[in-house]
């Protein structure tokens, strides 16, 4: 069964991770009247996504390297760190979301699997890549570095940055770019932090974020609050648009109904 939800609340599919508390309670914190479903393996409620008006994918697990096809790349991956249920099930939430056009946000993990369903690829310990250190946790707690957004990107025109500081917890990161995405914004070479579709004005809402805005320090800052609310303002505004559509489909007179 799907989860009964108000009709007059933007609502919210979240995918499950060990942290799901942060992104729900990010999302109920913002101004305009959130509801949030758990999208879950372990809830088997696939179907939820229609009830869905966006997509979040949250962070977690290494992304299974089989799915970019590296299987020789296990050896060197604690298992532990892979989830293959949850790959499997967040690749049909992806699947199912572009069928829907549902606006996407991907935050960490989020923005690697969605980089993979397009067949992209995946650096998979930037450590050992690349000599590159700073971007994964130290005793716990979120590192912190610059990044460079590209301009007129989709990330450029929610900020309204060109540079900007962001909370950082992740080893791996976008190797080779899907099908059809763009490189947003970039840490030091070749560290990716952003993507989102080429043709970004053409097709339904997607950033990807390397970051972790639902728990930056400052919520303020425009690499957290003004992505939650571009994704929130847009699903508005297709909703919008999407009712002024069916108004004008609807008959105005006796005879067109007849």
């Amino acid at each position: 069964m799907r989860t009964p939800v108000p009709l007059n609340s933007i609502r919210i599919g979240i995918t499950d991770c060990a942290r799901y508390a942060n992104y729900e309670r990010w999302f109920l914190d913002a101004p305009t009247k959130v509801d949030v479903i758990r999208l879950s393996y372990n809830l088997n409620n696939l179907d939820d996504i229609h009830n869905c008006e966006g997509i979040v994918l949250s962070g977690g697990e290494d992304v299974d390297p089989r799915r970019y096809k590296r299987p020789d790349l296990l050896g060197r991956l604690e298992l532990t760190d892979i989830d293959e249920n949850r790959d499997e099930f967040e690749w049909e939430v992806i699947e199912r979301a572009l069928e829907l056009k549902l606006p996407i946000l991907g935050i960490c993990r989020g923005m690697q699997l969605f980089n993979v369903y397009h067949g992209g690829t995946l650096i998979f310990d930037i450590p050992s890549v690349t000599n590159i250190i700073g971007h994964a946790k130290i005793q716990g707690m979120d590192q912190r570095h610059e990044i460079f957004v590209g301009e007129k990107t989709l990330l450029n025109k929610i900020t309204g940055c060109c540079t900007g500081a962001v909370n950082s917890s992740h080893h791996q990161c976008v190797e080779t770019l899907g099908k059809n995405l763009l490189i947003a914004a970039r840490a030091e070479d070749p560290v990716v932090e952003a993507i989102q579709w080429q043709n970004a004005h053409e097709k339904p809402f997607y950033l990807g974020v390397q970051w972790h805005p639902e728990r930056m320090v400052d919520q303020n800052s425009p690499f957290s609050y003004n992505i939650r609310q571009a994704f929130l303002d847009y699903i508005v505004e297709h909703r919008e648009e999407s009712t002024n559509e069916n108004e004008e489909e609807m008959p105005t007179t006796i005879s067109e109904i007849a």
